[in-house]
């Protein structure tokens, strides 16, 4: 008879109940060894809360097993494998236990719970400053993450849900009219079905520009979590293709969006001026490099500059911007320079 073993006293609650389910989720599970768990599960709520959450988790993983986002964190998963064999466990079914435990998991199983290991109003995607990020959602949706850029994710059987928690992103989302796509961002959400569109929030300023499809916007109650839809006190702006909408504190305003190609050009990791001032295309640019440039000079900050240049390659805009001014970039440290007036 196969023989029970302990738990080693060295995991925490969360993984060993993990480890847990994914025992009792194989074959050959001997009297003794379900003895053993229920006598774990049941030393206090804690270890009974933790295992519910495990083996939820386990259930929405079993009911997609061909999802490729799964298949992604699951070979994410497989490389730390533990040291040790606990309950003879394959390396793939501890690789699965790690997971559900350090990895976690997000995923929409239709008229069931979403089982999440990430907590809500955290971020799931993060991209850091000069870096961009390419997600697909396991509903099929595409999201491109920009510089500086947090997301927080959520799905159910009811809705997905996507919050911008700072930063810029461009969303292509999968057609599901029983389940739509909300984004929020700093007061707004976006309510779409399936359509493409661009969120940018800057501090206290909310900009969406709809390239393709029609989409609602609705004022939400700021909060750190995802609000629930169905329960928010709102007013609505529709948007079609082809039209931005600027929210602040004081105004909403919504215009035809002029040269959306230009303003997206930073999915392919460009910024493109058209007689863009000097002190907009240096805002523009600082958001993509650790060296700051600044302007003190408000003559200068009112200079026009056109062109196109790669986000990661500072040097070449500032080559541009002397060539063309009579501009001198002075050195004010590691992390900064200044455009100053050229004396020749």
């Amino acid at each position: 008879m196969m023989r029970a073993r302990p738990v080693p006293a060295d995991l925490s609650l969360t993984e060993a109940a993990a480890r847990w389910a994914v025992r009792l989720d194989g074959d050959n599970v001997s009297d003794e060894e379900r003895c053993a768990f229920e006598a774990w599960r049941n030393q206090s709520t804690e270890h009974d809360a933790a295992y519910e959450r495990a083996s939820a988790a386990m259930q929405v993983l079993d009911a997609a097993p061909d999802d490729p986002h799964l298949d992604a964190l699951r070979r994410a998963a497989l490389r730390y494998q533990p040291e040790r064999s606990w309950f003879g466990m394959t390396g793939i079914a501890a690789a699965l236990a790690l997971l559900l435990v350090g990895v976690g998991v997000f995923v929409a199983v239709r008229d069931r719970p979403v089982a999440s290991l990430y907590a809500k109003g955290t971020a799931d995607y993060v991209t850091r400053r000069g870096e961009k990020l390419d997600v697909t959602l396991p509903d099929g949706s595409a999201i491109t993450l920009n510089t500086e850029t947090d997301l927080d994710v959520a799905f159910d059987g009811r809705q997905r849900t996507v919050e911008v928690l700072r930063g810029q992103a461009f969303f292509n989302v999968a057609k599901d009219p029983s389940r739509p796509f909300v984004v929020v961002a700093g007061g707004k959400q976006i309510v779409a079905v399936g359509t493409a569109f661009d969120v940018r929030l800057d501090k206290k300023r909310v900009e969406v520009m709809l390239v393709e499809g029609r989409v609602v916007v609705e004022n939400v109650a700021p909060s750190s979590t995802l609000p629930p839809v169905a329960t928010q006190a709102r007013e609505s702006v529709h948007l079609n293709a082809g039209e931005t909408l600027v929210a602040t504190d004081k105004e909403v305003m919504r215009t035809a969006a002029e040269n959306q190609a230009r303003l997206l050009k930073w999915r392919d990791g460009l910024i493109e001026f058209d007689n863009t001032t000097l002190a907009e295309a240096v805002a523009e640019f600082n958001r993509y490099s650790a060296q700051t440039i600044r302007i003190d000079d408000p003559q200068l900050a009112k200079l026009p500059i056109s062109g196109v240049f790669r986000t990661n390659s500072q040097r070449k805009f500032l080559e541009a911007v002397t060539s063309l001014h009579p501009v001198v970039v002075e050195y004010r440290g590691p992390d900064e320079f200044a455009l100053v007036a050229s004396h020749h």
